[in-house]
């Protein structure tokens, strides 16, 4: 059974984290806009920003995401992530969140993250704000 507990919040330092997005091996142009944005707000909080990338063949474009503020990319790499799959992705995620526990999750308003977005909220028992438009 899971020690995971959402509520317990003062348990989430692990920085701010950006779901970075790529399609076929492209980066999604949303990917690097929230990675500027959580740049920021890793700063005002006074943490690391991380992105997360998902997918097969993907450590080159791992690399482009420093210049754009990411402290650090972590990669999920595997055959079974080279094309989107809903629950495939939620699994990765939400794993690597209940055991690196970041402060704030950023996942761009396209059609994968409005599908991912919410289905991480739920499993996570957290709360979802959707389509900011500040931070």
């Amino acid at each position: 059974m899971s020690t995971f507990n959402s509520a317990d919040i003062a348990a989430f330092t692990g920085g701010v984290w950006v779901f970075c997005e790529q399609r076929q091996g492209k980066m999604m142009s949303t990917s690097y806009e929230l990675i500027s944005e959580g740049r920021k707000l890793a700063d005002e909080l006074g943490t690391k920003l991380y992105g997360i990338l998902l997918g097969h063949n993907i450590e080159g474009i791992a690399k482009e995401l420093g210049g754009y503020g990411a402290d650090k990319v972590l990669v999920c790499e595997s055959p079974l992530l080279a094309v989107y799959n809903t629950d495939a992705y939620a699994k990765v995620i939400c794993d690597v969140i209940e055991d690196l526990k970041p402060e704030a999750f950023l996942i761009g308003a396209t059609n994968i993250g409005r599908d991912l977005g919410p289905r991480c909220a739920a499993r996570l028992h957290t709360g979802l704000c959707a389509d900011c438009t500040h931070l």
